[in-house]
């Protein structure tokens, strides 16, 4: 008996130093749902539940606060598909826009002698601009004006869900796309995730052109060469060393 005394006094010290794993309180848990992913210390805007693709609670401008109307969007009430749909356009063009802001300084179509300008000689984004003819620039007005009015009717104020242009896996599928729910999701994340990061580089390669008035691989062409190390060298080291 003394010495089942004599090692509960020798256990109890040790017990002490056993780490306590802590229980989340519903409290906590409640805490952490209300809070933003992506902004911590603010807290989930209310419209934004995780539902979208993509979705971390980032609203520092609260537009998901008021979705837009049904007269709007069509439908029955408010909801945030206009929003997810101008999203989704603006990374699409944007990623298309880095793509273009690039591939014209290593290779471009001949100039259109009838015109009298050589429209795609430009390597320098803006200067490409202006020196397309006017009926190039209201044929790209009108292909845009297109397109914008198939969106609409099909996405906006139709039935189809935000960036379903018919285009792949569902409509016109030439590479024959077959995704799984789980991998069409993760390609809509893919998407979401590169259309932003395309939106806020094409905004810094328009203002550095801008700024330096010339194109993006002109620009960064420096950044490789090296300088001549052993030229350099004789600036600081003795003669004959």
């Amino acid at each position: 008996m003394k010495a089942v005394a004599a090692l509960a006094l020798l256990a109890a010290p040790a017990a002490a130093f056993v780490p306590v794993t802590p229980v989340a309180t519903p409290s906590k848990v409640v805490l952490q749902a209300e809070r933003s992913t992506a902004i911590p210390f603010d807290k989930r805007p209310e419209n934004l539940d995780g539902t979208l693709v993509g979705d971390v609670g980032f609203d520092p401008a609260g537009f998901s606060n008021n979705p837009p109307r049904a007269w709007l969007i069509g439908g029955e009430g408010r909801s945030l598909k206009w929003y997810r749909e101008a999203e989704i356009v603006h990374g699409r063009t944007a990623m298309l826009a880095a793509l273009g802001w690039v591939v014209p300084e290593f290779v471009h179509f001949p100039g259109n002698e009838a015109v009298g300008v050589d429209a795609f000689a430009k390597t320098n984004p803006w200067e490409a601009l202006y020196s397309v003819p006017d009926a190039g620039l209201w044929q790209i007005a009108a292909t845009i004006f297109a397109v914008e009015v198939y969106r609409i009717n099909r996405v906006v104020r139709g039935d189809k869900e935000p960036g379903d242009l018919g285009l792949g896996q569902g409509g016109l599928n030439p590479f024959g796309f077959d995704y799984s729910e789980e991998q069409y999701r993760e390609k809509q994340l893919q998407e979401i995730k590169n259309g932003r990061l395309a939106m806020v580089a094409i905004i810094g390669m328009f203002l550095q052109a801008a700024i330096n008035q010339q194109g993006l691989i002109s620009e960064l062409s420096g950044a490789f060469t090296f300088p001549d190390a052993v030229g350099k060298a004789g600036y600081f080291f003795p003669p004959g060393l």
